[in-house]
């Protein structure tokens, strides 16, 4: 019968248990062990590249840690190298963008919880010249919990209006719950007008869509929601209501037939 063990292939630098046990019972011979590869290491042309990428961090390192003035300062240090010298114009231009950014005042972009004591300052003499949204709402009141979930978003998108909220039985002691949510509007120190209950939004229906759309009918020439910046007027603030509700109404009907689709598989 042939010894199929008596050749080793692809022979490398050390030995296997099996191999071990084979050579202690006499079956196979010990072999010689081939020598160790080499130990790697760059040629000429790796360790000027391996220098060149260690120079290329330091100096990007320094870059970072630079302000608009020290970049403005290296302006001509790197015409002899195109990598740096584009990410010194992309580091300036990260450094600009930044400075444009308009850092928004409390209740602006995103909701503003206050509590008795601060409803004069936040609501009241913050509405001098512009409008204030305050819903009074309970944490536990589902009707409550619909409506805020619609004003986040009006909150995020209209930023030249401020948002607070504030729990109803703090802001008015014994506010009867079937009167929630409430929403109080604030021009010029005083309340432009109270809006009680979902019904005039569309009830369980109630989107930030339709919550913008009456809001901005109530008055006409004085928009309550404003997208900050330029003055914006009645046509063109129920103009954007309608892009984001055709956009809303869009992406609702895709996901229903994606679930419609979904449903099909199972049947």
């Amino acid at each position: 019968m042939a010894d199929y063990h008596s050749t080793m292939r692809n022979a490398v630098a050390e030995t296997t248990e099996w191999e071990d046990l084979q050579v202690k019972h006499g079956n196979w011979e010990k072999r010689e062990l081939p020598p160790p590869p080499p130990k790697w290491a760059p040629n000429e042309r790796q360790e000027r590249q391996l220098d060149r990428t260690v120079d290329l961090v330091d100096e990007m390192a320094k870059l970072d840690a630079a302000d608009k003035d020290e970049l403005s300062d290296l302006d001509d240090d790197f015409d002899d190298d195109r990598f740096l010298a584009k990410y010194r114009e992309a580091r300036m231009e990260e450094l600009k963008e930044r400075e444009r950014v308009t850092v928004l005042p409390p209740g602006h972009g995103e909701f503003l919880f206050i509590k008795r004591d601060d409803f004069v300052r936040e609501v009241s003499e913050a509405s001098d010249g512009k409008w204030v949204v305050c819903h009074l709402y309970q944490d536990a009141n589902e009707k409550s919990q619909l409506m805020q979930r619609s004003l986040d978003e009006l909150c995020k998108k209209y930023v030249g209006t401020k948002f607070v909220k504030i729990i109803s039985t703090d802001c008015i002691p014994k506010y009867p719950d079937q009167l929630l949510p409430t929403l109080l509007l604030y021009k010029d120190g005083k309340v432009a007008k109270t809006l009680e209950g979902m019904a005039k939004f569309g009830g369980r229906h109630t989107s930030p869509e339709s919550i913008a759309y009456e809001l901005n009918e109530l008055f006409p020439d004085d928009p309550v929601l404003t997208l900050g910046g330029a003055s914006q007027g009645h046509a063109e603030s129920q103009a954007e209501v309608v892009r984001s509700a055709v956009k809303r109404f869009i992406k609702d009907s895709e996901d229903k037939t994606l679930s419609d689709e979904e449903a099909d598989l199972w049947d």
